[in-house]
């Protein structure tokens, strides 16, 4: 949950530097850009949560990490590949929406 959280929160941050961005493109073209991110963003926070555990079962079960510790290395390790989603999400929208 907390990693979800987490990456919502990251998206929304990521939607708004892409407003930033984006400030000299039409609506329609701007429009699609977030809408593309968006959708990247909302894949890999889905993913990525399924992934957090997944990740802290195997850590607890398999390789006897105390639970504390397998949760916070998820949450971080999720966290980092959702900014890295988010950042290249953003980056891959605006070509892919036609903005030279």
């Amino acid at each position: 949950m907390l990693t979800i959280m987490l990456l919502v929160v990251l998206g929304i941050l990521s939607v708004f530097v892409q407003m930033l961005a984006l400030n000299g493109a039409s609506q329609g073209q701007g429009m699609t850009a977030m809408g593309i991110s968006l959708a990247c963003q909302g894949a890999g926070t889905i993913l990525l949560g399924v992934f957090a555990g997944w990740f802290t079962r195997l850590a607890i079960t398999k390789f006897n990490w105390s639970r504390i510790i397998a949760v916070a290395a998820a949450v971080f390790l999720a966290t980092l590949f959702g900014g890295g989603i988010s950042f290249l999400s953003v980056l891959l929208s605006i070509p892919l929406a036609g903005i030279q």
